[in-house]
């Protein structure tokens, strides 16, 4: 093998070029230089060795010679050329496949052979590897040249040497490593135990270093198992040997990364696991080798792998394998270079002076994993020929130098390079700066340095600057690594570069999109909110926070032009030794390695987006495993901006909580800080604690239900995380504003208080978290208020007379409500204890007034305590509190509520509120507020009256237990006797009359009793001696007055007798000589005087107070009810959201089943003529794409009061009054809540949208009507099945509403079946037109512009009106039609007139005007159109007759209204059929039931008989068209299946009567005298799967013959295949025998003969409209047969012609419109190419696409990434494939970029409408882009007019690259070709995958053409290998091999594809374009098919067009142009070329 490779490769090079160039040279010099000569002399020996080393014979003769070129390779680096040129590498590489290809055995060789053959190898391998140390050329041509294939393939022979094979793998370990001290690294026994083997290669350990060459070692990893599959120990070392050389640096874990390891070590380990034989240890340092391999990068195929193998069969998760993933995801790799030095990357700009003269901005992203040792190292240099314009150095202690042309001294800027992570480091120098410094130095985004210093000098001439990345001198030892590299000719400014460093190192664009910020990752974004917010603290706010602001608003708009170079891993890069490069690029020098595949999340990013770790944590059985699922979905979304779209797109965030919740008993600790460091809580460092998602945290962390659910540990610790937050994290003050503040956590958590969730004894924990939450954000409307409301709801006893909600509020914990609410209470109190917040409370609420509304009636003891405790703390705050709540009464309530909830804790707060503390010894404490003393007194006053009631056995006013009651009475005379005797301002207070009355008033009535009580007990004896002490001190003192004092002595007297009754004694107080002897009445009646209005005032305020409470509660109870509410619709809505899963699981998912069939239904979206023949996949749910974020919005005008629609919220007054007017109180703390009606609907609303109008409605399709809502928004229409409307206007689920109100008299309601959900921007209503339904005027039809239409039925007629009124005002809009690119086949002019419902030229009035009755007035013009253009051959009979369908009220979503066509044939039975006999034809000008003259007779015999009866006559009790007879045909396709069962009650019909043979059906419908009479539908012209059994349904046998019924018998003439019939029979209905007699078979349908007795041709009168009125018929019973009725006997389409319908003109050629000669499909052979190009780009733009100038009627080319929009020529988007662009996406209007849509990754596009854009990814996505166009209001008042591109869908299925992409509007279908070998269909309007087309797998099936017909719905598909055609519903027609023949080319066998489009074509066209400058037209057909086989149908070549030159001559051969475009507009067809030009063929005038 070698020796053949010998010579070809040797030619290649010159032996010693210099040499033999030095010996001829004329001028040589006659003395070369010593150090030439020497080098002259060893390249000289080079050659000889080689030369000798070919001849050597014998191995000691080799083995000399290899010693010698050794020793010659170290001497001079120079002879690694020459060693290169003279084949020396190959010639080892013979030598080595020579040495151990002996016959002899191995065990008859001598010991010295082998040994010397051992010595030869190990020459060998340390000349190779010496040979390519420092030398980047040998060591490619090595790789790309010889080969590391062929290498194994030569040691073959030592390798089968059992004592030779190990020391030869030593020797590939040392090649690998450049160093051959590693002999005996696999000198090891077998059986060897793991941890020797670990000691035997841990003496190896320290000669690691790096890896020089990695496939060498791919060598040892592919061997070593094949050698040894028994050898356990031997495979271990080898993995341990991996193992730890990846552990060993960054560089070795890239090179071995790159060797595609990953997928065979997991494959290994994944069926280890399950092997007994492996051991342990083994799996284990496998599974660690993986980890570090993955740790750099992972591709999509290896994640793909590992995914998939991570579910097993039965969905159970692998724990291993989650391991290796969760592993795997914390990778935190972008692509990127590693260098190790001396190696440098370089970037040439020719034709400059220097550097920018404008300044220059430098940034890069480096990882910096070892500095340098001995001096600075380079990182980049500015080099203008030998001199270093500006260098950036760092030094060995990390600090950054710079050194510059314009400076002699360097500039050492104190920042440091940190070690071991990703840094972004930026250098912006200004060229000149009067203020600022000129070079400043940012690192990580930050201004680290700056300096004052020149600018380099640009020199005087034009040269080449070379950019250099890294160091290439010898002594560098910098290793590093680098991400991305920009150069830009401007100084950014300070806060750009703050913004860049942002965008992260993964970021590999040109900042051109104005949408930058999504590339933020959640905790970049944060931290930029986190620097804009203290930034901005002050007030003012700082320039560069504008600059800031503006930058993420509006994007960097960095000009693109400024940008010098960018340097990313994806950019091409070439070697700085291969000449044959051009200067320019990006060029390697040195060690460098690019790592160029991305990070695992990046690759589940590709594979299946967020659904995939939300599937895994969803498939967790344990705590293990949902912890490790949870960590695979957090770091798959910490760095990925798209996975984190993606989350939020598909709702993964609430999706997550639901999953999580049925898995909370298995949330563990390290599940739950895993979820929580996502959200941004920092465990190791709590003070950098922060909410970095706010989406996430808001759904996930804010759902106390879900954390309810969890351990106690868990609970405790969820709870404890806000103060964390909001205390403990120094950015509290931000998590305050800009997170907490906007979720409403406070009122959460009381929500949470009403609930059962949690347990009792976590109440503590949760109001705690309350407490932290409430007062960071002590706000009025957050907490003050939320709090306040619950506490006056829940501190009292309910009130009797607000009613429960009943089972909404069974969840509702009533049981701890009110020791929950003074828990509250309390933390509010303590709250309030802090003044700041104090006076945020009193600002909010007037505290007086809440005072009052928190004690009630009848408060607890802990309630009154705690308002004690708020009055004394506004006392310590207010001096004038005291008065304002003497101002409403509050004295006088406390007062009166104190006595019934006194206890020791509420005398501890009255006293504090009494007293307050001083600074004197002697004083310590002094009276502060008396007005609390009368309260106090009546608690004593109560207390003693309770005592006398039961020692007199009375009325206790107060229910409390005797000894509790004596024991608080006596604490607090004890209390008051003790203050009167130390305070001397307490005893001034009795200076005051009414407080020495009102401790009279106490005392009096106590001591009368106790003067009459016949018994008293100890204790009451004791309190009266205090009581009598007390009244003793007040009477002494000074300060009572005299009146006063008398009337205390006369109590003391008598007190005294009741403490000794004896008669005899008198009193020893003399009360005379202590108290004057004036008179009290006059006082005492004051005194009750005022008592009295006292007493009524506080009556009134207690009962207004107790009102408002009243209504409080009220509210609160509706608001409790709201949120239980709205927290099941939430669970609803979410627990609903399956579909995300589904693209996992179904076809072409990463976890599909196999072997399961798919089970198909008829798609509702309509193609051409209302045609419907798409399926779509039947039980699946469609799994969503959509991006709901960013849906299109139409004239969104301010949003309004949205009472409409979302509940209305008032704002109370909160203003402080003193006045308890009674028109004030009850708007305080009162919101009224409104129930939110709409709430069942709302989530399926577009965002900003608001409900304008909703009706009830039932959804007509075939005899089934659904249930459902129609909803009219401000931006977009809704259809949703199964809700209907109630009579309170509250949107219920039909299952649970009446029937009353969604009942439609006639239809058969289907509750069960599938539940859709609707949506269509207004703009996408085309029109709509009134119909009927069951002969009831209440139907509406609605046709969209996406080919959908919607038919429904209202209750009442009113409500349709309603309806279209809002539709004629959007239907009249003026709006630019969303037409078809691919509808130019109109003969008569470049648009095709197939448009759905409708034809376009037309006019929208048929479809929207031609109801109700007969046509009349401006109506026929319209109908006169269509009859016209059918008279004139424009449009076909199909066409004609589907627009007659749709005037006269026939739809395809009605059954009992569905088209009729005619039965046209009469031939079922001939082998061929003969379209040009006569009698193949039915007679179309008899009815069905007269085709026979039998027929004749009994249809007249029945009309006259029935006559003569005085009936009214009809000649058939049968129908031609009713839903039986549709549901009849159509029985093998759902929903109709569904329908027919439906139809019979539930079960199939006899099999003999089920639709089986056609032409049995036809003698039925034409020749029984007992059959039928019925006509055709349009699917026996259009739609071949209703003839076959998909399903597999069992339809039974037939009697008699046994015969299993399954697909439809086709006529022989079909070949047992239904295209082929399908084919033929719509063949015959454009026949022109068809043509001629179908005016004859409308007038009997549509016409002057439709109840024409003397035609034969009147049916049964209740088939005609206006002979049933349902509305009239009450009786259900009547009401239901005559809907039977309807059903059996049929509607006869509305009469629309009274005259005889004219006939076609049938001169000239049939198959074209009239007056046309030529057409392509029939004059093929008469296409010219036209002499001139069309148009000509330059040979440096090949045509790629061909769009069609609607305006201007030409045909513009489009260049290599260029497409226009439909029907606007001066649009177009661009995109760019190099990997410098980004992946960019740029939308250009009028020649400006308007737009730049960063990291689409587009590879290819195509647009499906003017408003609908398609591209294929490189990322194996599809994408939908909306072009959005401001319409309405917004473009009236002036704002921007231009368009945008807004991305809808983003679509997966395939798992490559996707090469084209094909769109159709017509039939709302995508097709996408991709590299994986398959084209995938899409559905349009849904953006889901429907099914695949597979050319197979290689690279010759990669699928890079494909094209849809218009008008059929065919797709063609193209790759290498073969040309494919399948129907619409992928089902294969024909195949072609078109590499047979084909020339080994550039380009592939066909580069072009097109259909030529028409309404109907009787042989279709398919135009391919080839390489070779040919264009062959071909069709399809079945004809050579033998007869009584099935249909084998084949491709015809109809013509090869040969492509001529511009001079109209043929090209030269091997010089011709390839086709790349091609495109037939009407019947021209156009070409494009890749040298830039187009040419037309056309055919003769």
């Amino acid at each position: 093998m070698f020796r053949t490779l010998l010579t070809p490769l040797s030619a290649r090079f010159s032996f010693s070029p210099r040499l033999d160039g030095v010996q001829d040279l004329p001028n040589a010099p006659e003395d070369p230089a010593p150090e030439d000569f020497a080098r002259d002399v060893l390249v000289e020996l080079m050659r000889n060795s080689i030369d000798r080393l070919k001849a050597a014979e014998d191995l000691k003769t080799r083995i000399e010679v290899l010693s010698e070129i050794h020793r010659i390779l170290l001497q001079d680096s120079c002879t690694k050329d020459v060693f290169r040129e003279m084949d020396g590498f190959l010639v080892l590489m013979s030598m080595l496949a020579s040495l151990h290809s002996s016959p002899v055995p191995s065990t008859a060789r001598s010991d010295d052979h082998r040994a010397d053959g051992l010595e030869a190898t190990r020459l060998v391998f340390v000349i190779f590897s010496e040979a390519m140390h420092h030398h980047r050329q040998n060591m490619h041509y090595f790789k790309n040249s010889v080969t590391y294939e062929s290498l194994e393939q030569a040691l073959q022979g030592v390798l089968s040497d059992d004592k030779a094979a190990i020391p030869t793998l030593e020797l590939l370990v040392s090649l690998a490593l450049h160093d051959f001290s590693f002999s005996g690294l696999f000198a090891i026994k077998p059986g060897t135990e793991f941890a020797e083997l670990n000691r035997h290669l841990q003496q190896f350990e320290p000669r690691f270093g790096s890896i020089r060459h990695p496939e060498a070692l791919l060598i040892v990893f592919d061997v070593i198992p094949r050698l040894y599959p028994d050898n356990a120990a031997l495979r271990y070392c080898v993995y341990k040997l991996l193992e730890r050389l990846a552990s060993h640096n960054h560089r070795n874990q890239c090179v071995l990364n790159n060797l595609g390891l990953v997928s065979p070590l997991f494959l290994w380990y994944y069926d280890a696991k399950s092997d007994a034989g492996v051991p342990k240890e083994e799996r284990q340092v496998v599974q660690r080798l993986l980890r570090k391999l993955i740790d750099v990068s992972t591709t999509t195929e290896e994640a793909r792998l590992m995914f998939q193998r991570v579910v097993r069969d039965d969905d159970i998760l692998d724990a291993d394998v989650l391991e290796v993933l969760r592993a795997g995801m914390k990778v935190r790799w972008p692509e990127h270079f590693s260098l190790e030095s001396p190696a440098t990357l370089r970037v040439a700009q020719s034709g400059v002076r220097g550097l920018p003269i404008t300044g220059f901005t430098f940034m890069v992203w480096i990882w910096v994993e070892k500095l340098p040792t001995r001096h600075a190292d380079a990182i980049f240099t500015c080099r203008l020929r030998d001199q270093a314009l500006f260098t950036l150095s760092v030094r060995p202690d990390g600090a950054f130098a710079c050194h510059s042309s314009g400076s002699n001294s360097a500039a050492v800027l104190q920042a440091t390079a940190y070690k071991s992570r990703w840094t972004h480091v930026a250098v912006a120098h200004y060229p000149h700066r009067a203020s600022n410094p000129t070079i400043r130095l940012f690192v990580d985004g930050a201004l680290v340095a700056s300096q004052n210093w020149p600018y380099p000098k640009s020199a005087n001439a034009v040269s080449t600057v070379d950019y250099v990345l890294g160091d290439l001198r010898e002594t560098a030892t910098l290793s590093w690594c680098v991400a991305s590299v920009y150069m830009l000719s401007v100084p950014l400014v300070d806060p750009l570069l703050r913004f860049i460093h942002h965008l992260g190192p993964r970021y590999t664009g040109r900042f051109q999109a104005a949408d930058l910020v999504k590339f933020l990752t959640y905790e970049a974004s944060t931290a930029l909110n986190i620097h804009l917010s203290s930034s901005a603290q002050d007030g003012a706010v700082p320039p560069d926070v504008v600059q800031l602001r503006n930058v993420i608003k509006n994007g960097p708009g960095i000009n693109p032009a400024a940008i010098l170079f960018t340097v990313t891993p994806s950019s091409p890069i070439s070697d700085e030794s291969d000449e044959e490069k051009e200067a320019e690029g990006l060029r390697a020098a040195g060690d460098v390695v690019v790592a160029r595949s991305g990070c695992l999340d990046l690759a589940m990013w590709k594979i299946g987006g967020a659904a995939l770790p939300l599937r895994l944590v969803q498939l967790a059985t344990n705590p293990h495993e949902v912890s490790r699922s949870l960590g695979i979905l957090t770091d798959g979304l910490r760095n990925s901006w798209q996975n984190s779209e993606d989350t939020e797109r598909l709702r993964g965030y609430d999706i997550l909580a639901e999953i999580l919740r049925e898995k909370s008993s298995f949330i563990n600790i390290t599940g739950f800080e895993t979820l929580f460091e996502f959200l941004g809580l920092d465990f190791r460092s709590p003070d950098h604690s922060t909410i970095t998602n706010t989406v996430a945290y808001r759904v996930v962390a804010l759902d106390f239900q879900l954390w309810s659910r969890t351990k106690a540990e868990i609970q405790r610790v969820h709870l404890e995380h806000f103060a964390t937050l909001l205390e403990l994290s120094k950015y509290k003050h931000f998590n305050v504003k800009q997170r907490i503040a906007k979720m409403g956590v406070v009122r959460k958590l009381l929500f949470v208080l009403q609930t059962a969730w949690y347990p009792y004894e976590m109440l503590p924990f949760l109001i705690d978290a309350m407490r932290v939450v409430a007062s960071a954000h002590f706000t009025a409307d957050d907490a003050i208020k939320p709090i306040i409301s619950y506490l006056a709801a829940n501190l009292h006893d309910a009130e009797p007379g607000i009613a429960s909600p009943g089972s909404i509020l069974s969840r509702i914990d009533h049981k701890h409500s009110r020791a929950t609410a003074e828990m509250v209470f309390e933390m509010l109190v303590t709250l309030l204890q802090a003044p700041d917040l104090f006076q945020k409370f009193t600002i909010a609420l007037p505290l007086t007034r809440i005072i009052l509304l928190l004690i009630g009636e009848r408060p607890t003891p802990t309630t009154a305590a705690l308002v004690l405790r708020m009055i004394r703390i506004s006392l310590d705050t207010s001096s004038t509190y005291s008065r304002k709540f003497e101002l409403v009464s509050g004295w006088n309530v406390l007062k009166s509520v104190l006595p019934h909830a006194w206890d020791s804790n509420v005398q501890r707060a009255a006293f504090d509120v009494l007293l307050k503390k001083t600074n004197d010894v002697h004083n310590p404490v002094e009276v502060r507020c008396t007005n609390i003393l009368p309260a106090i007194f009546s608690v004593l006053k109560s207390g003693l009256e309770t005592i006398e009631g039961r020692a007199t056995g009375g009325h206790s006013p107060i229910d409390v237990d005797s000894a509790t009651l004596e024991e608080n009475a006596e604490h607090l005379l004890e209390e008051l006797i003790e203050l009167h005797s130390t305070c001397l301002s307490f005893r001034h207070i009795f200076k005051s009359s009414s407080i020495t009355q009102a401790f009279i008033d106490a005392y009096q009535p106590f001591v009368t009793t106790m003067q009459n009580a016949p018994e008293v007990s100890q204790t009451t004896i004791r309190i009266l001696e205090k009581l009598s002490h007390l009244a003793l001190s007040i009477a002494l003192d000074e300060s009572v007055a005299g009146s006063q004092k008398r009337e205390i002595m006369e109590i003391l007297q008598a007190a005294e007798t009741a403490l000794n009754p004896r008669t005899d004694q008198e009193t020893r107080i003399d009360s005379v000589a202590l108290v004057g002897g004036k008179a009290r009445k006059r006082r005492l009646a004051s005194v009750r005087l005022s008592v009295q209005l006292g007493e009524g005032t506080v009556k009134r305020s207690m009962s207004r107070i107790h009102e408002w409470r009243k209504n409080v509660a009220a509210t609160e109870k509706k608001r409790l009810r709201k949120m239980i509410l709205d927290l099941r619709e939430h669970h609803r809505q979410v627990s609903a959201l399956t579909e995300w899963a589904l693209s996992l699981t179904t076809e072409r998912g990463l976890w599909a089943k196999d072997g399961l069939a798919r089970r198909w239904r008829l798609d509702e979206t309509e193609g051409p003529h209302r045609v419907r023949k798409k399926m779509e996949p039947a039980e699946e749910k469609t799994s969503s794409s959509k991006f709901d974020a960013t849906s299109r919005v139409v004239d969104l005008q301010e949003a309004e009061s949205e009472s409409q629609s979302l509940k209305r919220v008032e704002v109370p007054p909160w203003a402080e009054s003193y006045e308890m007017s009674s028109t004030d109180v009850d708007d305080q703390l009162e919101e009224e809540i409104l129930d939110d009606k709409h709430r069942r609907v709302r989530h399926e609303l577009e965002p900003g949208d608001v409900i304008e109008a909703a009706s009830t409605v039932a959804r007509v399709f075939g005899v089934d009507s659904s249930p459902g809502l129609l909803i009219f928004g401000r931006t977009h229409l809704y259809m949703l099945d199964g809700l209907v409307e109630n009579d309170d206007g509250e949107i219920i689920e039909a299952h649970e509403a009446p029937r009353r109100l969604f009942f439609v008299p006639g239809s058969i309601v289907e509750l069960d079946g599938p539940q859709k959900a609707q949506r269509w921007s207004l703009e996408q209503v085309a029109s709509y037109s009134d119909r009927t339904f069951l002969f009831r005027d209440v139907a509406l039809e609605i046709y969209f512009r996406d080919s959908r239409s919607l038919l429904v039925v209202f209750l009442e007629k009113r409500q349709r009106r309603e309806i279209d009124d809002r539709l004629s005002t959007l239907v009249s809009r003026p709006s630019v039609d969303s037409l078809t690119p691919g509808l130019m086949a109109s003969p008569g002019g470049l648009m095709s007139p197939l448009r759905s419902p409708l034809v376009g030229r037309i006019g929208s009035k048929v479809g929207s005007t031609l109801n109700a009755t007969v046509l009349s007035g401006f109506r026929m013009d319209e109908l006169a159109t269509a009859q016209r253009k059918w008279q004139a051959r424009e449009i076909s009979n199909f066409t004609y007759l589907s627009i007659l369908n749709q005037i006269s009220g026939r739809t395809p979503s009605d059954a009992t209204q569905y088209p009729v066509y005619p039965w046209v044939l009469s031939d079922y039975s001939s082998a061929s059929l003969d379209l040009n006999s006569p009698e193949s034809f039915r007679d179309l000008s008899c009815p069905m039931g007269a085709l026979t003259p039998a027929r004749r007779e009994a249809a007249h015999s029945r009309y006259v008989n029935l006559e003569s009866v005085g009936e009214k006559p009809f000649h058939y009790g049968t129908h031609f068209s009713s839903s039986m007879i549709v549901c009849h045909f159509l029985i093998r396709m759902e929903p109709f299946t569904h329908m027919f069962k439906t139809l019979q009650g539930g079960d199939w019909d006899l099999p003999d009567r089920l639709f089986s043979d056609v032409k049995r059906s036809y003698e039925s419908a034409s020749q029984d005298l007992r059959g039928d009479v019925r006509e055709l539908i349009p699917e026996f012209f259009a739609c071949p799967e209703f003839l076959e059994n998909s399903n597999n349904l069992d339809f039974g046998v037939r009697q008699g013959t046994g015969e299993k019924i399954h697909d439809v018998k086709l006529p022989p003439w079909a070949k047992q295949d239904p295209l082929l019939f399908i084919t033929l029979h719509r063949r015959a209905l454009e026949s022109d025998y068809v043509s001629e007699h179908l005016p004859k078979w409308i007038d009997l349908i549509w016409g002057c003969k439709q109840r024409d007795p003397d035609s034969l041709n009147v049916f049964h009168p209740l088939s005609y409209e206006g002979s049933i009125d349902l509305d009239a018929i009450t009786d259900d019973l009547e009401r239901e047969a005559t809907v039977g009725i309807i059903h059996n006997f049929g509607q006869t389409p509305r009469k629309i012609f009274n005259a005889p319908h004219p006939e076609r003109m049938m001169h000239g050629i049939s198959s074209l419109p009239l007056g046309t000669i030529y057409g392509i499909a029939e004059d093929y052979h008469l296409l010219s190419q036209s002499p001139k190009p069309v148009k000509d780009l330059g040979p440096a733009s090949p045509v790629r696409e061909l769009y069609v100038d609607v305006i201007s009627e030409r045909v513009i080319p489009c260049g290599p990434g260029t497409l226009y929009v439909p029907l606007r020529s001066h649009e177009h988007i661009e995109w760019d494939l190099s990997p410098v662009s980004g992946g960019e996406l740029r939308l250009v209007v009028d020649r400006k970029v308007v737009q730049v849509v960063e990291a689409a990754h587009c590879s290819c596009a195509t647009f499906a409408d003017s408003a609908t854009l398609v591209t294929g990814s490189m990322d194996h996505t599809v994408r939908l882009w909306h072009l959005q166009r401001p319409s309405g209001q917004i473009a009236a008042r002036g704002r921007d007019r231009t368009p945008s591109l807004v991305i809808m869908n983003i679509m997966r299925a395939h798992t490559a690259e996707v090469l084209c992409v094909a769109a159709s509007r017509a039939w709302s279908l995508v097709v996408s070709g991709s590299k994986d070998g398959s084209a995938a269909l899409w559905d349009l309007n849904r953006g889901i995958y429907v099914r695949s087309i597979w050319h197979g797998s290689g690279n010759d099936h990669e699928v890079h053409l494909a094209a849809i017909n218009e008008s059929t719905g065919y797709i063609a598909t193209c790759s290498r290998e073969r040309l494919w055609l399948h129907t619409v519903n992928a089902q294969p027609i024909v195949s072609l091999d078109v590499s047979v023949g084909s020339v080994t080319h550039a380009f592939p066998p066909v580069t072009s594809l097109a259909f030529l489009e028409r309404d109907y074509c009787r042989k279709d066209v398919l135009a391919t374009g080839g390489p070779d400058g040919v264009i062959t037209l071909r069709t399809w057909d079945a004809d050579d098919t033998f007869e009584g086989e099935k249909a084998q149908w084949k491709f015809r070549t109809l013509r090869e067009l040969k492509v001529k030159g511009l001079d109209g001559e043929r090209q030269i051969r091997g010089q011709t142009s390839a086709v790349m475009a091609l495109r037939f507009v009407g019947e021209t067809l156009f070409h494009g070329e890749d040298s830039g030009r187009t040419f037309s063929w056309v055919l003769p005038d």
